[in-house]
């Protein structure tokens, strides 16, 4: 056997390990070279997510507006969305915005933290002393139907449908004991006076006791800074019925029953401390609607009986005020001082002196008087209007001025009812009939005599006023009259919305000192909770979003960093003139989310019209992560402005533009609408707008 010998290629292995460890290296860089540039193929593929649904939303936007601004109630559109790889979803507690006007010149209104779920508000008036906030739950989005609850003694209530800038789309559902009623516009039904109800839309009303009585009637939209109003449209029950508008002005008075419309004209009378008074009986063979139209702002008193009673209002839109117009009609005037001070009240060849926490009352007219009387008093009073000891009356609460408060004086010869208007209170009252609150949110008094009287009809949100008595160039923190929705589940949340016990939106009247009125109304905020859609996609960073809120199109891509890609649609000009429509979008119950091939239905089921004023400071806010940009980005011209460059900050030194203005120092997510001090036309509307999503293919 031949023995071989074995040999070793040392070169042949080290170039072998050699090629081994080059591949690995090779490998190792590429790998390396990948993980370095998944980064990149990540932001360039968010890059195309982004301006893919960037131009999507802005189409959603567009349609949004037109539908908000331009449609009718039932109006439709349609828009489709395909997201590439994200998700499709709503965000319904993080957005939200706020509006404040003011009414008079020199004073300004703002919010802070008024959405944030909790009973807490930052409200700031630096101008005068503040007297009391009055809250209303505007009630606005699907399935927040507005709840009635009639107080004792009640027979029956007549309601219609609320008159407003755009009427609702086929019938109003009405369900009272689990007993549904389908109310056009224009028709009156009458309910049973002993039992709760809701209303899918706003009713306007009468709440009747035995024959009825007198009650002052609130117009379709009142000037905030009078409480009076142009137009009304009541439901009037069959037999007679007498109204009496007063006015300080020439009248021309037009009223509408079932189609027909006749008018006829009042002048106001040329005598010192008179005003103007118009008065007609109606006779209707059944429950009507009347409709009734002014040229000029007025009052309006309903009466259906020969007793009766009811609170009048102030000229400056208060019931506890300086000046009145008593009616020219037969009857009695009570006069009521609430306050420390006696106060001397006047009126024409006529007058009287009336102590601290008093009250008196005298038969009318007095004297040579021959129409509608101007009473003008040195402090605050109270005023009703009565034509016998029967009949029923919400008092006005003394700290006040409105129909809710902490502090009543009251009558102890007749029935007085209280009753909590808000979350929570306590009250005591005294042998002598004081009425105050010791603890809690507000309450509210009846009082009554009798079978009979007649009564305006309010939902349970309406009307909370809490009083504050405060004079601070700062922050004043307060509470809102609802539950503490704060940290709770959103199922809650939406059920809290449903049932009244939190506003998803609410309206604020500041009440203080103006001119020489104490309980003036000087501005109202309005602050609402918006839906945000959202597409919810990610790039090496997670998180990011493109989303519609208030009709303005956001992304924080691509570093988290808001950005605006469309501002919310508003119009200002020519001159000092502001109006917006605020498309408000709610998902339906039925609205699918996710990925894939998605049909987007928009449905206008109301516009609201909040204001239609002569307004004197305009503010907006944002509530949420996109609230500074948005008010970065609607002042963007600003840059433009010579005035702005040599005197930042400076408004009054501001005159060569007219926009939103930023104000930094006061927060960085509110703006003031800016026009070098001139008053701004004022018009604040708000459209509903129902979305359902669902699948294309489906």
């Amino acid at each position: 056997m031949i023995k071989q010998g074995i040999s070793r290629d040392e070169d042949a292995v080290s170039a072998a390990v050699a090629t081994v460890l080059l591949f690995g290296g090779v490998i190792s860089i590429i790998s390396l070279m990948l993980m370095s540039m998944t980064p990149v193929i990540q932001e360039l593929e968010g890059a195309v997510k982004r301006h893919d649904m960037e131009a999507q939303m802005t189409v959603l936007a567009h349609e949004a507006n037109i539908l908000a601004e331009s449609g009718m109630p039932g109006d439709m559109t349609k828009v489709e969305m395909i997201p590439l790889d994200g998700d499709l979803g709503w965000d319904r507690t993080r957005g939200g915005m706020w509006y404040s006007a003011s009414w008079h010149e020199d004073n300004s209104f703002r919010i802070r933290d008024g959405l944030d779920m909790d009973r807490t508000i930052d409200i700031r008036h630096s101008e005068s002393k503040i007297e009391a906030l009055c809250y209303e739950d505007l009630r606005l989005g699907p399935g927040r139907p507005f709840i009635f609850s009639p107080p004792g003694g009640i027979d029956s209530i007549l309601v219609t449908p609320k008159h407003g800038l755009t009427i609702p789309l086929g019938p109003v559902n009405i369900v009272q004991e689990g007993v549904e009623y389908l109310v056009n516009i224009g028709e009156v039904l009458r309910l049973d006076g002993d039992k709760n109800f809701s209303s899918s839309h706003d009713l306007t009303g009468m709440m009747i006791s035995g024959e009825g009585g007198i009650m002052l009637a609130q117009p379709s939209l009142l000037d905030p800074s009078t409480g009076q109003g142009r137009h009304w449209a009541l439901p009037l029950p069959s037999g007679l019925t007498d109204v009496e508008f007063l006015s300080t002005s020439n009248l021309l008075i037009e009223w509408t029953i079932d189609g027909i419309t006749n008018s006829d004209v009042s002048i106001k009378s040329d005598k010192l401390h008179l005003a103007n008074s118009w008065t007609k009986q109606f006779n209707l063979s059944e429950d009507k609607l009347v409709e009734f139209r002014t040229n000029a702002n007025s009052n309006l008193i309903v009466q259906t009986t020969t007793s009766g009673s009811t609170m009048l209002i102030g000229q400056d839109s208060s019931m506890l005020s300086k000046e009145f117009l008593a009616p020219a009609s037969d009857g009695t005037v009570i006069f009521t001082n609430p306050g420390q001070e006696a106060t001397i009240i006047s009126w024409r060849n006529g007058g009287l002196t009336l102590g601290a926490n008093s009250t008196t009352s005298i038969a009318w007219p007095d004297g040579e008087i021959d129409n509608s009387a101007i009473v003008k008093g040195s402090e605050n009073f109270l005023l009703e209007w009565s034509e016998s000891d029967s009949g029923m009356t919400y008092l006005a609460a003394g700290n006040t001025g409105r129909l809710s408060g902490q502090t009543f004086l009251t009558n102890i010869s007749k029935t007085n009812s209280v009753n909590l208007v808000g979350y929570e209170a306590e009250w005591n009252i005294t042998a002598e009939g004081r009425v105050t609150l010791t603890s809690g949110d507000a309450i509210e008094v009846l009082q009554s005599q009798g079978n009979d009287g007649l009564l305006r009809l309010e939902d349970e949100g309406a009307q909370r006023c809490i009083g504050i008595d405060m004079t601070a160039s700062g922050w004043i923190q307060t509470e809102i009259p609802w539950e503490n929705m704060a940290g709770r589940m959103q199922n809650e949340l939406f059920r809290a919305w449903k049932e009244g016990t939190h506003p998803s939106s609410f309206s604020i009247e500041l009440i203080g000192q103006v001119d020489d009125s104490t309980h003036g109304t000087i501005a109202t905020a309005w602050a609402f909770h918006l839906s945000r859609l959202t597409y919810e996609f990610e790039t090496s960073i997670s998180g990011l979003e493109i989303a519609w809120t208030g009709g303005a199109v956001v992304t924080n891509h691509p570093e988290i960093k808001a950005e605006v890609i469309l501002p919310p649609s508003d119009k200002g000009g020519p001159g000092p003139r502001f109006s917006v429509t605020i498309p408000s979008m709610h998902p339906s119950f039925t609205s699918t989310s996710g990925q894939g091939n998605m049909e987007l239905e928009l449905k206008l089921e109301m516009r609201y019209s909040l204001a239609s004023s002569k307004a004197f400071d305009l503010r907006r806010g944002w509530q949420g992560p996109y609230g500074d940009a948005i008010a970065q980005y609607s002042s963007r011209a600003l840059d433009q402005s010579e005035d702005w460059i040599v005197y930042p900050g400076r408004l009054d030194l501001l005159t060569d533009y007219v926009g939103w203005v930023p104000i930094p120092s006061h927060g960085p997510s509110e703006a003031i609408w800016h026009t070098g001090g001139e008053p701004i036309q004022f018009s604040l509307q708000i459209s509903s707008i129902d979305v359902d999503i669902s699948e294309a293919n489906s």
